[in-house]
């Protein structure tokens, strides 16, 4: 898979750019924010209403790169991704 980038941060979130694995010019914008959590604009994301393979992606990499809102359990809650 191509690289993620962190385009945006700040203190409301952060805003990825995620390769499409099938087409390597086409990209997602995956946001993650502290009001609406986890929003990637693929097709599966806004119609499927769950989290899809691009914002796992940036979750993965968020975690090898060790961020540190991933210390706060809150950042995942009713996403599934934690026990609750």
């Amino acid at each position: 898979m191509s690289p993620i980038f962190i385009i945006f941060a700040d203190k409301e979130g952060i805003t990825f750019e995620v390769p499409s694995s099938r087409d390597p010019n086409e990209k997602y914008l995956v946001t993650w924010d502290f009001d609406n959590g986890w929003f990637c604009d693929c097709k599966g994301c806004m119609y499927g209403h769950h989290l899809c393979k691009h914002i796992l992606a940036c979750i993965d990499y968020m975690k090898f790169i060790n961020m540190a809102l991933l210390d706060d359990p809150t950042v995942f809650k009713g996403s599934g991704l934690i026990a609750e």
